[in-house]
């Protein structure tokens, strides 16, 4: 039973059994609305209850029966089937082959989802041999036969019409499928470009994420530096080219004039390079064997901030870059364009971090010496009293020639540590800034760490 299973939607679940009760429920109206009216065979009692119990016992399951838990192939068998005994036993109470709901048979084609043609002829033959099922309990006309069979053509006839217009809505639902598919490509490059936003790294990603994404066979991204000069940032063939672009490249704002030409309309144009006219800086850049040639500019609000080459090496006797190519690449551009802004934002964060952190080195540098100098005031008068003792009595015994030799050899220790403590304090007391404080090279008492 696998031609059952439907092309598109799957896990049509709940919201298609509704759809599908609304057939039972409106098959009850029909016939409630028009059972009184004059038939050739009156309906029996017993046919009409057990008709009307059928369709309610229907209703119910499909709104009970949890059809998310199954595959779609499950409802749309269980939902033919039952559709199928539903108006076999409506045509057989009311008549048989001469009843007047045989025409209701094709409404479970309407209702059976199916979406290739040769799937929906299938479920057409079988409607029509349950349509054809009263002739066999039936005492019939050659008028019935005749009825019946233009019947059975209307059915085939209807069928093909209604493959038409499902063929016109797959072929809606292929375009946003593609539309989608194409806006998950566009989150995949900005997403890959938020890992990491250091510059190398970025562009790095930038290359390998447009890739997988391009709309032709290689493209190159060119920024503009300080100096309005175009500068190579990026070249990201999708196969292995006899071309070796030039990362790093710089042209300057009077060359190139095709590219600059796109950025001051800041609209996407296409060359193609067998008949359009193409300058020779042009040329140089792109690849020998190049086709055609998009250029598509980037922009960051109303700034130019750098252009995307894309290059097409195969032949195309049409257009070489059609509308939703063009469309696409516009959308990549916009894209590298978020997230060139997103790292310049970044290197901005960046540098005003480094800043913030220069700025606190300072301050507290600067806390530091406050907190120095008033201890050095503090101290200063208390220590040089004693210290002048010290000195001029160890310079005192140190000269005396009465004194033993080895003690006036300590006293000589004295004096010159002294003259040491005495020189701190004089460079304490003079400091205005941390350069004048270097008890050794290179090495300030303010230093962090």
């Amino acid at each position: 039973m696998a031609f059952l299973a439907p092309r598109i939607a799957p896990g049509i679940g709940v919201a298609m059994a509704r759809v599908a009760a609304r057939f039972f429920f409106f098959s009850i109206l029909l016939v409630g609305s028009t059972i009184y009216l004059p038939h050739e065979v009156a309906p029996g009692r017993f046919g009409l209850i057990a008709l009307t119990l059928f369709t309610v016992g229907m209703i119910v399951f499909l709104h009970l029966f949890p059809w998310d838990r199954f595959e779609p192939r499950v409802f749309t068998l269980v939902h033919l089937l039952t559709s199928c005994s539903l108006l076999s036993l409506l045509v057989f109470v009311t008549g048989g082959a001469r009843s007047s709901y045989d025409l209701l048979f094709f409404l479970i084609i309407l209702f059976s989802y199916f979406y290739n043609l040769r799937e929906m002829l299938s479920i057409t033959t079988v409607v029509s041999i349950f349509y054809l099922l009263p002739f066999i309990y039936s005492d019939f006309e050659p008028r019935h036969v005749a009825l019946s069979a233009v019947t059975v053509l209307f059915f085939y006839l209807g069928t093909y019409v209604l493959y038409g217009v499902t063929r016109f809505v797959l072929k809606k639902n292929r375009v946003l499928q593609e539309l989608n598919t194409q806006l998950s490509d566009l989150y995949e490059v900005t997403s890959t470009l938020l890992k990491d936003m250091e510059k190398d790294a970025l562009l790095e990603s930038l290359s390998e994420s447009l890739k997988d994404h391009l709309p032709s066979t290689y493209c190159m991204v060119m920024l503009f530096d300080d100096k309005a000069n175009l500068t190579t940032r990026i070249a990201c063939p999708v196969r292995t080219l006899t071309w070796e672009p030039a990362i790093g490249s710089v042209y300057a704002p009077d060359a190139l004039a095709g590219i600059r030409e796109v950025l001051e309309t800041r609209q996407p144009k296409v060359w193609r390079l067998e008949t359009d006219e193409v300058d020779q800086e042009l040329r140089k850049i792109i690849s020998r064997h190049t086709r055609s040639l998009l250029v598509v500019p980037i922009r960051i609000a109303a700034e130019n901030v750098g252009v995307i080459l894309f290059g097409e090496e195969r032949q195309w006797e049409r257009a070489p870059f059609n509308n939703e190519q063009i469309q696409l690449a516009v959308a990549i551009g916009r894209q590298v364009a978020v997230g060139i802004n997103m790292w310049w934002c970044y290197e901005r964060l960046v540098e005003a971090d480094r800043n913030i952190q220069v700025s606190h080195d300072r301050v507290i540098k600067a806390e530091r010496l406050a907190a120095l100098g008033e201890v050095t005031r503090a101290v200063e008068h208390e220590i040089n009293n004693p210290l002048n003792v010290i000195v001029n009595w160890a310079e005192l015994y140190r000269e005396d020639e009465a004194v033993d030799p080895e003690l006036r050899n300590k006293f000589s220790i004295i004096y010159d540590m002294a003259l040491r403590i005495r020189e701190v304090i004089i460079k304490l007391s003079t400091m205005k800034d941390t350069k004048s404080i270097e008890f050794t090279k290179d090495q300030k008492m303010t230093d962090l760490g």
